[in-house]
């Protein structure tokens, strides 16, 4: 169960089978669609577009090895505004994808881990 701050809560799992919530690599994968898909549809209601529906769909190949890390992730953005043409849809993906979001700008970095360990006999 992961848990923030504010107390939201995630159910996550390495089962597989009864599973009761997504595997971390999966979280990743939504965590990635999600901050894709809140970029774009605020650029495109920045245009003043109705924005009918959309979602974005991502799948990904992993390394075979230990560990087994992404080494390509593909996004299909599914997106119905009226009035929003095939080329501004694309610069709105790109954008979102490649250089707003968060999430996609942190598989990228060069990120430095610092891991602190506390041991409670009370577990």
């Amino acid at each position: 169960m992961g848990r923030t701050p504010d107390g939201q809560q995630l159910m996550i799992d390495g089962e597989d089978y009864a599973k009761t919530g997504m595997n971390p690599m999966e979280v990743l994968l939504n965590a990635l669609g999600a901050c894709a898909a809140f970029d774009t549809v605020e650029m495109i209601r920045k245009r003043r577009l109705d924005l009918i529906s959309y979602r974005v769909e991502l799948e990904g190949d992993r390394h075979d090895g230990t560990p087994a890390y992404y080494t390509e992730i593909r996004a299909t953005h599914h997106i119905n505004a009226p009035g929003l043409k095939q080329e501004m849809a694309e610069r709105f993906v790109d954008l979102a994808m490649n250089k707003y979001c968060s999430v996609a700008s942190s598989l990228k970095a060069d990120i430095r881990f610092t891991v602190l360990l506390e041991q409670n006999d009370s577990y």
